[in-house]
């Protein structure tokens, strides 16, 4: 990709720099050609490293901040040499979230360069996170679910499981919603401990009731993962007097296991059903639901 003239060149950048997205440039050698004002600030990047124009301290201070360096730098390498446009969000230790474009150019029918755009969305994302477990919220549901299941991962199966809380308004009735709001809460933060791939998704659906879903390689491994959900709670050894004959907070599960695009709505009314069976054999129990 050519500029014809400093003038043209000079237009370009200040309008780059004009725009509140960061914008980076980068050649087919994954070399850094451009980054604009708002790619520094939002990045923090120090004057002393630009001025370097060294790619790789560049990269290296970029995957500090990163709660997942390795996915980040998984996706650039994978769309390197591709004419494809991709778009997804990284998340900063700090606790921002950037949604994160790239649109490659071409010549000639040959990758020159590649522009990555990223934008801070992490006022918008709270909007659809729940302020009480700290988990995404039914609108988030609503959103990313959908897409979820229309993209799955070639080699891998799509599972997705609905939690309830066993017995939960008998414990709000026993102990008082104060309590129950602290139930909600630790079993939101097992939650996001226990999902730690990058496509995980999990989300608060309801008053006592989340949705999850993971890639696993077969139906049994889906079920031990769950499984192992299940048991961490708990142990959380939450005392529970109306949750016989546990006597503490425990959890039922209906998991569906599938491959290949699949209907929101025809999912969750499988899962849901084998929920439902969860509870008709007694709870605290994960139940697959029928093929």
């Amino acid at each position: 990709m050519t500029f014809e003239g400093t003038e043209v060149r000079s237009l370009f950048e200040r309008t780059l720099d004009a725009l509140p997205d960061g914008v980076l440039l980068t050649d087919s050698d994954r070399k850094v050609v451009y980054a604009n004002r708002a790619f520094s600030e939002l990045w923090h990047i120090p004057a002393q490293i630009l001025a370097t124009r060294d790619d790789l301290r560049l990269l290296s201070f970029v995957l500090d901040q990163l709660l997942d360096p390795v996915c980040f730098l998984r996706e650039v390498e994978r769309l390197q040499l591709t004419h494809q446009s991709s778009e997804d969000e990284v998340l900063l230790k700090d606790g921002r979230i950037f949604s994160r474009r790239s649109v490659p150019f071409s010549e000639d029918g040959a990758l020159v360069a590649r522009i990555w755009i990223f934008t801070d969305i992490t006022e918008a994302r709270s909007a659809s996170i729940d302020a009480l477990t700290g988990i995404p919220n039914r609108h988030a549901y609503s959103r990313q679910f959908p897409r979820y299941l229309k993209a799955p991962e070639e080699g891998l199966l799509s599972s997705v499981a609905i939690l309830d809380v066993d017995n939960f308004k008998r414990y709000n009735d026993h102990y008082g919603h104060a309590a129950g709001d602290s139930v909600l809460h630790q079993i939101g933060a097992v939650i996001r401990s226990h999902f730690t791939n990058a496509d995980d998704l999990f989300f608060r659906i309801g008053g006592e009731e989340f949705l999850m879903a993971s890639r696993a390689r077969a139906a049994l491994d889906a079920h031990t993962f769950f499984e192992a959900l299940r048991d961490r709670v708990g142990n959380l050894a939450i005392e529970h007097r109306g949750n016989d004959p546990f006597g503490i907070v425990t959890v039922s599960m209906g998991l569906a296991v599938f491959d290949g695009p699949q209907s929101a709505a025809e999912v969750f009314r499988h899962v849901d059903a084998a929920l439902y069976r969860s509870k008709e054999l007694g709870r605290n129990r994960v139940t697959l639901a029928a093929a």
